[in-house]
């Protein structure tokens, strides 16, 4: 019988981390990120002795641990060696040179230095400027012809002005179409005479003020005209629905209900225009959004207060911030 069978085999030692000589364990913390070593920390008490702030200073050396430093988000500890996604920090800042802000980081914190109509820096010393319809800064695919804006950005902004401007021309046509069915059919009655041919004279006064918008900021100025317009509809909508309660079961005519449909969609065109100029005032940022981290019902606000600016004047997004 083999006499080596008689002695039992040597238990195994276990194979992990721990096992290795702290020499090696030293030099491998030489060659992992600066994140990697504070993932590490956080795995055990050995490790987190052994990879202690000022072990790691002496293992990385006064350079390059700055550089390591200066290459990471102070938040989410990703690693950006180019600082190519990394908002530039200064020395007033906080915890600095552990300091940077990715851009995800930046976004999701409101960072105070994205914002649309200005330029962003980054920590290669990069400039770009934040999009005007996402708000995400154009770190590549800008627009031909406006840096401002992604391609994909751009194009949308352009379908919008195109949209608005049908929108504008239905607009217009249904406020000469009403006045001229209440001149037509209810010259005789003050209470719709009256207002609409007041309300027609504010319809030229607002595009006046519309167009002057390319010198000077008159949305106070539309608001109150839209206001004025969509008050003197109510006259006449209040009238000509009174006559159809008087008539009970006898038909209504054919112009009456013309000029009630018309006098309500011009109704329901101002409170819009009003909304719109409402929300331009208070100063909205129409990329709230499609920024991360707005809470779910919040977004549906969002959305429909952007509708509201894209009817009323979406060239406000072209608009220097004040």
């Amino acid at each position: 019988m083999d006499q080596a069978s008689d002695h039992p085999p040597e238990p195994r030692r276990p194979l992990h981390l721990l096992t290795l000589p702290p020499e090696i364990l030293l030099l491998i913390l030489r060659h992992v990120s600066f994140a990697d070593i504070v993932r590490l920390r956080r795995t055990c008490k050995p490790l987190r002795s052994l990879a202690s702030p000022q072990q790691i200073r002496i293992l990385l050396g006064p350079d390059r641990l700055r550089a390591q430093l200066l290459g990471h988000c102070r938040n989410c500890l990703v690693h950006d060696p180019f600082r190519a996604r990394l908002l530039q920090q200064s020395h007033a800042d906080p915890g600095y040179p552990l300091a940077s802000r990715c851009l995800d980081c930046a976004l999701k914190a409101r960072d105070p230095r994205i914002r649309v109509g200005r330029k962003v820096t980054f920590a290669n010393f990069e400039t770009v400027w934040v999009c005007r319809w996402c708000g995400w800064p154009v770190t590549e695919g800008a627009a031909f012809g406006s840096e401002q804006f992604h391609r994909v950005c751009y194009k949308r902004y352009k379908d919008c002005l195109f949209g608005h401007l049908i929108l504008g021309v239905v607009q217009l046509g249904l406020g000469i179409v009403a006045a001229a069915l209440a001149w037509r059919y209810f010259r005789h009655v003050v209470m719709v005479l009256a207002p609409t041919v007041t309300g027609f004279i504010l319809l030229w006064v607002c595009l006046v003020l519309v167009a002057w918008r390319n010198r000077r900021r008159t949305y106070h100025w539309s608001l109150v005209m839209e206001l004025a317009i969509l008050g003197l509809w109510i006259p006449p909508v209040y009238y000509l629905g009174t006559e159809i309660a008087r008539a009970g079961d006898q038909p209504v005519p054919r112009s009456t209900q013309a000029a009630l449909a018309m006098f309500a969609l011009n109704m329901l065109f101002r409170l819009f225009n009003v909304l719109g100029n409402i929300v331009i005032l208070s100063r909205f940022d129409t990329t709230e959004w499609h920024r991360t981290g707005v809470a779910s019902w919040k977004r549906p606000l969002c959305h429909l207060a952007r509708v509201f600016v894209f009817w009323t004047y979406p060239y406000s997004l072209e608009e220097k911030p004040r």
